[in-house]
């Protein structure tokens, strides 16, 4: 089955909040301010960067909680709840279908902290790892039951799915993927103030065995999620692999990145302050999501090349459907996926011609035209190397 992200358009936590604001006395309007200023701030990615808010007080606010942009996202992670550990079940965000559960996980993307269901992604696409280099910590709430990392189905059943709930707020945005895959910021389904349900088709991607080792990169075009050549990302998928084109490509555009991606390297580049990123990036929106502008001033796209997963999904969404009611129904928010049709088609990756494949034709064409075989060829060798070497040593052979 596809992996399914939602992201809550709430972002912060009152009681972390309320918490921080009174350790460091903010009160009255600079806390209301800072609160909008965060919140728009953790909600915000290329389509609405200039919707963040400019008080008169945020600046010198930040100065005195020595908040700088590098230390953007860390602030926002901290005032956040992750509510996959919360202890009472019926608030936890959960991902389950039946008694049977899968695991979530919070994670960062390029639409802040979301949380992520069905996946064989590794625990490195985590917001825990991604922003501190920190596995996530045991989660015993979710060890409490049996639990499997992505749903899968069989034809026998006529149906399969699972519901993602649990979360609060007044609206999700909802993003369906491969299971081997990320999200794509600009592949949402639009805000939902109560949830969705969706019925994608699916075609499923697979590897013959042997491949990764038979094979090189350059050779079969797909890289498994092991073979990393990325600078930010430790693993590699496709999607990820073209966020950290958007980052090179932000560097060289506004001479920053924005606070939600990793930036844990050897050379950490610079993050954009809210001004730059009100500034420059609404500017040039559609070419970082696209990574191209017909009509714009930049009308040669950037170097960008990803291979391909080598095993991946492709995901056919039909349309979502309003799950009316589903905040009384399931006490909170969320959305679920059901596959009614099983996939028809599997694409599988395999060698059709390999380096035994070659010899065998070489050694059959020169056969059948000169007369050529390997023993021929293995004295051919011998020839003009052991029995010359004798020869100059003045052996008769």
């Amino acid at each position: 089955m596809p992996g399914l992200t939602i992201c809550p358009m709430q972002r912060l936590n009152d009681t972390l909040f309320d918490n921080f604001c009174r350790v460091n006395k903010l009160r009255g309007r600079e806390k209301t301010e800072l609160w909008d200023f965060l919140e728009n701030l953790a909600n915000s990615t290329y389509t609405n960067f200039q919707n963040i808010p400019e008080y008169d007080s945020i600046d010198g606010t930040l100065d005195s909680l020595g908040i700088r942009p590098k230390h953007y996202m860390e602030f926002i992670y901290n005032l956040t709840y992750d509510a996959t550990y919360e202890p009472i079940e019926v608030n936890r965000i959960r991902c389950t279908d039946g008694e049977l559960h899968l695991r979530v996980r919070q994670i960062l993307t390029e639409f802040g902290l979301c949380y992520l269901c069905s996946s064989y992604l590794g625990e490195e696409y985590s917001s825990r790892f991604l922003i501190f280099g920190e596995y996530p910590e045991f989660n015993k709430y979710l060890n409490l039951h049996r639990f499997v990392d992505v749903k899968k189905g069989v034809f026998y059943d006529t149906s399969v799915g699972f519901t993602l709930m649990g979360i609060e707020g007044e609206a999700i945005d909802s993003y369906i993927h491969s299971a081997f895959e990320v999200m794509k910021v600009d592949n949402n389904f639009g805000y939902s103030a109560e949830g969705s349900s969706y019925n994608p088709e699916i075609e499923e991607i697979v590897a013959e065995s042997g491949l990764e080792t038979e094979t090189s990169i350059s050779q079969r075009k797909c890289r498994f999620y092991h073979e990393s050549n990325l600078t930010h990302y430790p693993f590699y998928t496709r999607n990820i692999c073209q966020q950290e084109c958007r980052i090179n490509l932000a560097y060289k555009i506004c001479k920053c990145i924005p606070h939600f991606y990793p930036n844990r390297i050897a050379n950490p580049k610079p993050v954009c302050s809210y001004k730059t990123l009100k500034s420059c990036f609404p500017r040039h929106a559609s070419f970082f999501l696209k990574f191209y502008e017909k009509d714009g001033n930049h009308e040669k796209p950037p170097e960008c090349f990803c291979e391909q997963n080598c095993i991946d999904a492709v995901i056919k969404q039909t349309t979502a459907i309003p799950m009316r009611g589903a905040r009384h129904l399931l006490g909170s928010m969320g959305s679920s996926i059901s596959i009614l049709s099983w996939p028809r088609n599997q694409f599988k990756r395999q060698v059709i011609f390999s380096f035994t494949d070659l010899l065998v034709s070489i050694g059959g064409t020169a056969g059948l035209y000169l007369g050529f075989s390997v023993l021929g060829l293995v004295e051919f060798v011998y020839f003009f190397t052991l029995r010359l070497l004798w020869h100059l040593f003045g052996y008769e052979i």
